[in-house]
């Protein structure tokens, strides 16, 4: 009898502890992008304060549970806080949705499970009369309850992986606060249903402290809690999705009426190219070399080519420099360009214009910042009697490296060394890092990976897509 008591009142909670404490570690490190360490870490610290903070709070007997419950979501947030790296908005997220998968999951699996144990128990017995739940079965039915719901973590964990790849701080955060709401109205609904609150006193009706109608009550209010919070992240994660979506599709439509533009300014120099030879020939039989160069300028530029233009092999890419070495230029912005695409590369053009479009735009937008920053400062025109070494710049490199496409761009910035937050600072409301989420986007469709770092005043970017195919 004591052997089965040890087990029963001992050894299946450790285990079924154990396994918790494992389960939200590897979610933990999966989602935050730690390490074994740090998941080792967490794991330990948060076996060590779970088992010490539940202890006191059975022992006390007079604590109530709606503050053992904020205690423990506490120690979990301030653990996950202090162990793993990262934004402190999305390791908030991370445990939020792993409290409310677990708080959730796991009374609805109860509840359900209670309902039904307690119909078989009427439908053996043949009377309502009396008809309760035991200890032993009630162990049993927590236990099986709390292994559906681990398993319903490691099987969402997958469809829960977009929900932390670039969110705006303000997106977790908002998100956060949503789903801690319903975590906490779910423990009020737990520690009403403790006490007898949720059930009323009606003795006519043989509602009285029935586990039956109380159960059956909890079940409908967590699935529905279920069902709220799967719509609240989901929905806004599709949101964010729908959105970056019409973020691409702009830039798209921005790119083909540019090369569209490009195409008519080449299509009508070639049309004219007749009388153009003419002038030229005239000029030339007459010695007026100054004019037939000025001549041959004004038709590059009426052609949209200039002996600057980059040739990189793609009249897309060259159209997308063109545009953006202009907005350069008007600017006084320093532009550096080396960029030649193999003739086998398989990153589609479309893909490549919203890399580099994207990348650029926030390499201009930084270089424009600047400049307006100085102007502001020293009360000159931009660029007046300033060296050409101290202006903003832009580099960039884009060729084959081992069987992979290099892209690195260079530009000057304000950023601090060492800063992790590298969304854009635009005046515009909510698009803030759509760009740099449509980069990430199109970068993972070829598996490839994208680097970013701040080195004295400078902003580096690095995208690396492999030319291969895998198997």
């Amino acid at each position: 009898m004591r052997l089965a008591a040890w087990i029963w009142d001992i050894f299946l909670p450790l285990i079924d502890y154990l396994l918790y404490v494992w389960c939200a570690s590897w979610f933990l490190r999966k989602h935050l992008e730690g390490t074994q360490r740090e998941e080792g870490a967490f794991a330990g610290l948060l076996f060590g304060c779970y088992g010490g903070l539940t202890a006191v709070y059975l022992e006390s007997g007079g604590i109530p549970y709606i503050v053992y419950a904020m205690c423990s979501h506490g120690v979990l947030a301030g653990l996950a806080m202090a162990v793993f790296r990262g934004e402190k908005e999305k390791k908030l997220l991370a445990v939020v949705i792993l409290m409310v998968m677990t708080s959730l999951i796991w009374n609805f699996s109860e509840s359900l499970l209670c309902c039904l144990g307690l119909i078989l128990i009427r439908a053996a017995a043949g009377s309502w009369q009396g008809v309760t739940m035991g200890a032993r079965v009630a162990r049993i039915i927590t236990l099986i309850a709390h292994g559906i719901g681990l398993a319903a973590i490691m099987l969402l964990s997958g469809a829960l992986k977009p929900v932390f790849t670039d969110k705006r701080k303000s997106w977790y955060l908002g998100l956060s606060v949503a789903l801690f709401c319903i975590i906490l109205v779910t423990d009020l609904a737990n520690w009403a249903a403790s006490n007898g609150i949720l059930v009323q006193d009606w003795r006519k009706y043989g509602l009285y402290e029935n586990q039956l109608i109380s159960h059956s009550a909890m079940c409908i209010f967590t699935g529905l809690a279920m069902a709220a919070a799967g719509a609240l992240v989901f929905g806004m994660e599709r949101m964010v999705r729908e959105e970056r979506a019409g973020e691409e599709y702009c830039s798209q439509v921005m790119y083909y009426q540019m090369m569209e533009e490009q195409y008519s300014q080449m299509e009508r120099l070639r049309h004219d190219m007749k009388n153009h030879v003419i002038a030229l020939e005239s000029l030339v039989q007459n010695r007026q070399w100054k004019k037939a160069s000025s001549y041959l300028r004004e038709m590059a530029g009426a052609g949209g080519v200039e002996a600057e233009d980059e040739v990189t092999g793609s009249l897309v890419i060259d159209a997308l420099f063109y545009h953006k070495r202009r907005q350069a230029a008007e600017r006084d912005i320093r532009w550096q360009c080396d960029a030649r695409l193999p003739a086998d590369c398989p990153v589609k053009e479309m893909d490549l214009c919203i890399i580099v479009g994207n990348i650029l735009d926030n390499a201009l937008e930084a270089c424009f910042r600047i400049r307006e920053r100085e102007t502001e400062e020293a009360g000159k025109k931009t660029g007046e009697g300033e060296e050409e070494r101290d202006k903003p710049f832009i580099r960039i490199y884009m060729g084959a490296v081992r069987k992979c496409l290099l892209l690195e761009v260079r530009n000057s910035t304000d950023l601090a060394e060492g800063q992790k937050d590298f969304r854009s600072r635009k005046k515009e409301q909510g698009v803030h890092g759509l760009g740099l989420g449509n980069v990430q986007a199109a970068v993972a469709r070829y598996n490839g990976a994208v680097h970013r770092s701040v080195e004295n005043g400078v902003f580096v970017i690095s995208v690396l897509l492999p030319m291969y195919r895998e198997n």
